[in-house]
């Protein structure tokens, strides 16, 4: 049914998490590492096809993009790639807007990203900065493409319903297992300086063109723990002005109303928006079990 599944929204929504639970499904094939903006051009994409082992008709090239639903270019690509005669399903990730600013806060710090070593204010006003506004989020329901909402709390806690959705949109067989690994647990840097370190490095190897060994890294349990540590407990969660509180609450409610307004709910934290379709179409995937509301 599509020929491309792109995957946006703001970092620590479980962009991570749904990266490794397709990756295991033999119909999902990815590039050699997650937020690569393949959707720019036609010809860009066509690439990135060719570069990917045993892509055939029956798999389906998916691509993490975090930051895309801030890029004001994501709808003319996404009009260029359907010109060609491409499908794309886009697949938007929610998160509860507080807890997603205290986990971004907590992953910078143990990044030691320069915005969290430049102090407490500056970190809060870079993650503010980043989050999802209603007005981003309109600029990626004005694409012509049809549009899966996952809530943060659906996709880690009622995974096997989304492990039935997407393979049925897609037209793949099921999943024959569920995922077991961790989604986004807070961590500390062992240390600042070898964290920066980390860091660069990793940016380095992804400029130079070495993202399966980038990736690889950073998917070594053994690599993450020489670098992190478990964070203890709420005392070391990063706390919010009151005035980026009331801005988060504001967004979050902005955000959820235009997704229910837009799309049809096919069952708790799922919307599905589907371009060219009637209302009753949408019972169709009600009647498939993975999509009882």
């Amino acid at each position: 049914m599509y020929d491309y599944l792109l995957v946006v929204g703001p970092g620590r929504s479980g962009s991570e998490f749904l990266y490794r639970l397709l990756r295991g499904h033999p119909s999902f094939v990815f590039p050699e590492i997650k937020e690569r903006c393949y959707y720019r051009s036609p010809r860009a994409f066509r690439r990135a096809r060719k570069r990917l082992d045993g892509c055939g008709r029956s798999q389906l090239l998916c691509d993490v993009a975090n930051l895309a639903y801030a890029d004001a270019k994501l709808c003319r690509s996404i009009e260029a790639l359907q010109e060609e005669g491409f499908r794309i399903l886009l697949v938007v990730l929610l998160r509860d807007h507080r807890d997603r600013a205290v986990s971004m806060m907590q992953f910078r710090r143990s990044r030691a990203e320069l915005s969290a070593l430049l102090g407490a204010r500056r970190l809060e006003a870079a993650v503010m900065r980043d989050r999802l506004t209603a007005e981003r989020l309109a600029d990626v329901f004005r694409t012509n493409a049809d549009i899966l909402t996952l809530s943060f709390s659906a996709l880690t806690q009622d995974t096997s319903a989304v492990m039935d959705i997407l393979p049925s949109l897609c037209g793949a067989p099921k999943f024959d297992r569920a995922p077991q690994q961790a989604v986004n647990q807070a961590v500390g840097a062992r240390s600042l300086w070898l964290s920066a370190f980390m860091h660069w490095c990793g940016l380095a190897l992804r400029h130079l063109g070495f993202r399966r060994l980038l990736q690889r890294i950073k998917e070594n349990e053994a690599a993450n723990k020489a670098f992190f540590v478990p964070l203890a407990d709420d005392a070391e969660r990063p706390r919010l002005s009151e005035e980026s509180l009331k801005a988060l609450d504001a967004s979050a409610l902005a955000c959820r109303r235009m997704v229910e307004n837009s799309s049809r709910q096919v069952r708790e934290g799922v919307y599905l928006r589907k371009i060219g379709q009637p209302d009753d179409a949408f019972s169709d995937y009600r009647a498939h079990p993975g999509l009882t509301p």
